[in-house]
């Protein structure tokens, strides 16, 4: 097309007026980094995680905080990936602060950790919920163990009590307060019985 043959020549011109991208940065002791001219992308993007850009100009300069290294943990790399990616990528040696900085992030990185659950099983008897565990019944509950007496479902608590209860359990639906909830059943009558057929 017309646009892409113009962005394409556009760029061949331009190409030796632009400095080359370059594959390194300069470590400072101050948890910076200095990037003396454009980076390669994948290296751009790298340290876009890793830090946080503090200032631009002819030269970028990155600051390296908890926030943004435990960003990269979140990302899925480990410390181990962080101190091989500094060190391949660094004209200078990697300042202590910076290798510190990131193994005490990494040793607290995942030790809370937060899930989704739409509804839990309480039990003072954990046998008890070792055995509703172990039902067959019970696969479909998608049930896992928080704790020693907290099982975690992802039905809504309402459909957990039935399902429960039609595998013959007896629970009580509780209130965020722990307090047992009262229910009003509703009447159960039955049917009016229709006249036996004339013979």
């Amino acid at each position: 097309t017309g646009i892409a043959a113009c962005a394409a020549r556009a760029a061949e011109v331009l190409a030796p007026l632009l400095p080359e991208p370059l594959d390194h940065v300069l470590l400072q002791a101050d948890l910076t980094a200095v990037a003396p001219g454009p980076l390669e992308r994948p290296l751009a993007e790298t340290l876009d995680v890793l830090a946080e850009i503090e200032s631009k100009g002819g030269a970028t300069v990155y600051r390296f905080t908890p926030d943004s290294v435990r960003r990269a943990l979140d990302s899925g790399r480990t410390a181990e990936d962080l101190h091989a990616f500094l060190a391949e990528h660094s004209r200078t040696p990697v300042p202590q602060p910076l290798s510190y900085l990131i193994d005490d992030v990494a040793r607290r990185h995942g030790h809370l950790r937060v899930g989704a659950a739409s509804a839990y099983v309480r039990c003072e008897d954990d046998g008890l919920l070792a055995e509703i565990l172990a039902d067959k019944r019970s696969e479909g509950l998608r049930l896992r163990r928080l704790a020693p007496t907290v099982l975690a479902a992802e039905l809504d608590p309402a459909a957990l009590l039935t399902r429960l209860r039609e595998m013959g359990y007896a629970p009580a639906a509780e209130s965020a307060e722990g307090d047992v909830l009262i229910t009003r059943p509703g009447v159960h009558r039955t049917p009016p019985r229709t006249p036996p057929a004339p013979v």
